[in-house]
């Protein structure tokens, strides 16, 4: 009988560890006459002893820490620890963390001496998906984490992670990764703890949250990667921006040798001055941000050409700078002529004041100015500036300060430097308006923002209402009575808002209310409306808003002033001939900004007494559709309302602010080169203070923190949706079909026993109202409140904590799947969520630098136990019935330890089964009583007229 050959080896199974036993086994393989059979084996001191002689008793007991029975030992020392100490975090995490540690201290110590043994592990037959044991290798160094950023047009930027071995680089896709252990064609690496914990804390906070934000993957992803050492290329990440216009061609003038004047074209493309010869590009870093400039061969060799054309010496100098001697310059007035040319070309001349031998002119700037017309548009002066005898050309001086210069040159040949008393006096009023010869025609309302600099005595604005203005900045006297209609008190700082509105209205000025949310801009908003009603009560007025606050309005309105008649014109609703009915007054009528956009000219032909944008940021694109339907609106008052008027760079302003004030911050172009390109990318803190100053009168913004004394605790408000034609129209073909079932089973059975196919339809119904598409029937159907709630989410509280609170998990899901599309980081817990993994979340979210603002809870998971005291807002966007429910859930925010106001949102549907259960809430406060209780409080508060009346 022949005698089976076997061999002993160690079996590399990385998997076992999962289960916190060792990594390693020993492996018998013997041939024999059935073929090859293997057998696996424990580690322990006799097999080690037996099978492998040669150890050292140093590695061989190394290896046998590594041994089951140790591995178990030490999970148990571990588990006393963590009682001695009372360690911060759970015992499974504590255990699991410090147990791979230590097991990975161990096989570095083992690892370079295993390279050289001979080790099996098994792999997966590809054609027949049975398991093969086989040689594996083990590699002997450590590779080395790095990662290389992308960037897609489409899905934005994406982290690589890459492991260097033997100079290569690899991905680590290309590895079949098991705890810190990688494999790759047959070959094992070892990680490093620290590489193995990066992975871990990338695949717990996705990078992907931040694919649409450069600077939250900056922040919050790379900053954690390079403070741990780790090298990234983030080339990807440059964000070079193109800059491809017309230059605008300018001259510096200066003086070499004190005998030369030197002539330098230069060129300034969109902000950015280049000079010398021409090259295809520049690059230029800007505030740590690189621009590529595309230089205009055609222009810039054009310009060049006209100036060596301007002096027959210039023929020979053909090194593109030009000069001339001091007298040759005077000879026949040549510089004055070319001076006047060179403006009149509109060719920027800079360096003026730094000449020294043309001397300076010894007389003051004087200034005279009349009213020569004024009207509702505009005031017409009469503008004469003088230096000695010779009077300043006023489009001249216009030119010469649009090119942010100071000095100018006069006929014999002095020059004169415009003081800063005067610039502060003259030049907002100079740059803003439309020279002809002497005259110069402003907005009316550039007075009130010029008010405390103008240097002279011209007061186009009426004394009275002057001093009722310093009156309104200065005391805490009320000078305008709230209208009797208005069924409301006001708080002081909403008094003082709405008498703005009325103070602006009397010069015909609009102005820009900016509060904070939550703050009653509505409020204050139809108290102006109702004193501009008193007045004028045959005049209509208007409110246009996003479609979602159609209802808010008219709710709000019903409840504060009545007597303003609101008028919804929307969808269904559009018809001017009810609203204006014979014998009645009109209302004001509420308008969606995309009805505004479809009957355009239907409401541009009415002339309001009053246009009111909320959400005014919805018209920040100048050239787009809706904007220039709003600029066509013809009316006597108007007011824009938004928490954040700014939200992306300045021009965001500009076109509200034209919409209020017209032609007040000039042209598109003007308003973009005085104002948003030196603020919004080079940060010029000269132009961002007279941007404020210019338009402080007209935006009125109070933050919570200002006002916080006139505020109560918490404000709690409900948040109309105004479902859209597919939500809607199966939102009615469902209730057709629950209300024909459950009235049958009422009939057959009685309303006791119809209890659970009651509760049943309504949840269908709510469903549909939260999103259409946790119905599988549904699932392309788009759901107003996720659109509504991600509006918010996206721009007005980008930078506020906020808690999202749904009973259903897949809208949570859907809510997640928004935010990681559109770069808004989050946390989500649900019911199924670890109790240990929601408080490292809670913490997380609570710590003061943390930049996560999205929180987002099940409604029963989060609404006891948790202290959210750093969010300010919360949104219930399905709120249940059972108000303790939905009453626990706002309080995870305000309870003890809450600093900040607390604004609480219930997202109700408009024209569905939510809105029916507030409405019964506030008419049976029995049944809202009931509500307190339990679901089956519910049903037993509701008779079968409730229900007729909940799902008609």
């Amino acid at each position: 009988m022949i005698k089976p050959e076997m061999k002993t080896a160690l079996f590399l199974k990385p998997s076992r560890l999962k289960q916190r036993w060792s990594p390693l086994e020993l492996i018998h393989i013997s041939k024999g006459a059935k073929g090859i059979e293997t057998a696996k084996d424990l580690l322990d001191q006799d097999t080690l002893t037996r099978y492998f002689p040669g150890w050292t008793s140093t590695f061989r007991e190394t290896v046998l820490s590594l041994g089951d029975e140790a591995l178990t030992a030490k999970v148990a020392e571990l588990t006393r620890t963590h009682a001695k100490q009372k360690a911060g975090t759970s015992l499974t995490q504590y255990v699991n963390r410090s147990f791979m540690r230590h097991t990975h201290q161990v096989l570095e110590q083992l690892w370079m001496t295993l390279c050289t043994e001979k080790i099996y592990h098994q792999v997966v037959n590809p054609a027949t998906g049975n398991h093969l044991t086989t040689t594996c290798q083990l590699f002997p160094g450590q590779p080395v984490l790095n990662f290389l950023v992308h960037r897609d047009n489409t899905t934005g930027l994406s982290l690589e992670a890459r492991l260097l071995l033997n100079d290569q680089q690899y991905t680590l896709t290309e590895f079949e990764q098991q705890l810190f252990f990688l494999q790759r064609d047959g070959t094992f690496y070892l990680l490093r703890f620290a590489d193995y914990q990066t992975l871990q804390w990338l695949a717990a906070n996705d990078p992907a949250v931040y694919a649409m934000d450069p600077v939250g993957f900056s922040e919050q992803v790379l900053a954690r990667l390079t403070s741990d050492g780790y090298a990234i290329e983030t080339s990807a990440m440059d964000d070079i921006e193109t800059i491809s216009v017309e230059p605008v061609h300018a001259i510096y003038l200066s003086e070499i040798s004190n005998a030369f004047l030197l002539l330098t074209p230069r060129w300034n493309y969109d902000g950015f001055w280049v000079e010398g010869p021409w090259v295809h590009s520049e690059r230029v870093n800007r505030n740590g941000k690189l621009y590529d400039i595309q230089r205009s061969r055609e222009k810039e060799t054009g310009f060049v050409d006209r100036l060596q054309a301007l002096h027959p010496l210039f023929a020979k100098q053909l090194n593109g700078v030009f000069h001339l001697n001091f007298a040759e310059a005077k000879k026949k007035h040549w510089f004055l002529k070319v001076y006047h040319q060179l403006l009149t070309d509109n060719v920027e001349l800079l360096g003026m004041a730094f000449l020294r031998h043309f001397r300076y002119a010894p007389y003051p700037v004087e200034t005279a100015v009349n009213v020569l017309e004024k009207n509702d548009a505009a005031i017409i002066l009469e503008m004469k500036v003088t230096c000695g005898a010779e009077e300043i050309r006023l489009l001249e001086l216009q030119k010469l300060l649009l090119a942010g210069q100071k000095s100018l040159l006069l006929k014999d040949h002095s020059i004169v430097v415009l003081t800063e008393e005067w610039l502060h006096a003259y030049s907002t009023l100079v740059k803003h308006g439309r020279v002809a010869e002497r005259k110069l025609t402003v907005p009316p309302w550039i007075f009130l923002a010029a008010e405390d600099r103008l240097n002279t005595a011209v007061r186009p604005l009426p004394q009275i209402w002057l001093e009722k203005w310093q009156r309104w900045q200065s005391t805490e006297e009320k000078l305008y009575s709230l209208p009797e209609t208005v069924q409301a008190q006001l708080r002081p700082y909403q008094q003082k808002g709405f008498e703005w509105l009325c103070l602006l209205h009397e010069i015909g000025a609009g102005g820009c209310l900016a509060d904070d949310m939550g703050l009653g801009k509505t409020l204050q908003t139809i108290s102006f409306l109702a004193r501009l009603k008193q007045n004028a009560p045959d005049r209509p007025a208007m409110i246009v808003c996003p479609a979602s606050l159609v209802h808010n309005w008219r709710i709000e309105m019903e409840k504060f002033a009545p007597s303003l008649r609101p008028f919804v014109y929307h969808e269904s609703t559009r018809s001017l001939e009810d609203y204006w009915a014979p014998g009645k007054q009109p209302g004001v009528l509420i308008t969606s900004y995309g009805t505004l956009r479809a009957d355009d000219a239907k409401l541009q032909a009415i002339e309001w007494e009053a246009v009111v944008l909320d959400e005014s940021h919805s018209i920040k694109n100048p050239a787009a559709q809706i904007t220039r339907a709003v600029y066509q609106l013809r009316a006597k008052a108007k007011v824009a309302l938004s928490g954040t008027p700014v939200m992306n760079n300045s021009i965001d302003l500009f076109a509200q602010l034209q919409f209020l004030l017209p032609g007040m911050m000039g042209t598109l172009e003007f308003f973009r080169k005085e104002y948003a390109v030196p603020i919004d990318r080079d940060q010029d803190e000269e132009k961002i203070s007279a941007l404020q100053k210019l338009t402080a009168p007209f935006l009125l913004r109070r933050t919570k923190q200002q006002v916080a004394s006139d505020l109560p605790p918490k404000t709690e408000m409900l948040r109309w949706c105004e479902m859209g034609t597919e939500q809607k129209a199966f939102y009615d073909e469902t209730l057709s079909q629950v209300r024909d079932s459950i009235f049958l089973n009422i009939k057959n059975e009685g309303l006791g026993k119809s209890k659970l196919s009651i509760l049943q339809g309504m949840q269908r119904l709510r469903q549909i109202c939260a999103a259409p598409q946790l119905l599988p029937e549904a699932s392309g159907i788009p759901s107003v409140k996720i659109s509504a709630l991600m509006e918010e989410l996206r721009e007005p509280l980008r930078q506020k904590k906020v808690l999202v609170f749904s009973q259903f998990k897949g809208v949570l899901h859907q809510l997640a799947h928004q935010c990681k599309q559109q770069g808004i980081a989050y946390y989500h817990f649900d019911g199924e969520t670890p109790a240990a993994k929601r408080m490292e979340m809670v913490e997380a979210f609570q710590a003061t630098d943390n930049q996560v603002n999205v929180f987002l809870i099940s409604l029963k998971a989060g609404n006891t136990g948790l202290t959210l005291t750093a969010a300010e807002y919360v949104f219930l966007v399905d709120p249940w019935w059972n108000t303790a429910v939905q009453q626990q859930a706002v309080d995870r925010a305000y309870r003890i330890g809450q600093t900040k106001n607390v604004f609480a949102y219930q997202m109700i549907c408009k024209d569905s089964i939510e809105e029916k259960i507030v409405e019964l809430q506030q008419r049976k406060r029995s049944l809202s009583d009931a509500l307190v209780g339990d679901d089956d409080g519910l049903m037993r508060a509701l008779t079968e007229e409730d229900l007729r009346y909940l799902f008609s």
